[in-house]
């Protein structure tokens, strides 16, 4: 791959990452809490879990209308690691171009 070719993607990857949007680390669970009191079905609610300072595993309640939105955000967490580890491949690719035409070199 040319030097131009990996800067162009490198550019590309900073810009998807820098169009993250609002992201969560973790994963939601839905948890069901055994049966209503009144009324027929279960009491369901909805968990966000993450490892916190010290790794220390974290829970936050999620109301059911934040669902969407945390899962969302969630995904997002997801993509910007993604496109951090893309980033880091593609500047280790330049580095390696960039010495080996600085020892061709006469």
């Amino acid at each position: 791959m040319q030097e131009k070719t990996i800067k162009k993607k490198i550019e590309s990857v900073r810009r998807d990452l820098a169009d993250a949007g609002p992201v969560l680390k973790g994963s939601i669970s839905k948890v069901v809490r055994g049966p209503r009191k009144r009324g027929s079905g279960d009491r369901i609610a909805y968990q966000l879990t993450y490892k916190g300072d010290g790794n220390i595993t974290k829970s936050v309640y999620i109301p059911k209308s934040q669902v969407a939105s945390v899962k969302t955000m969630v995904r997002n967490h997801q993509r910007a690691r993604d496109n951090l580890a893309k980033l880091v491949e593609l500047n280790v690719l330049l580095l390696k171009l960039q010495n080996a035409s600085l020892t061709s070199e006469p």
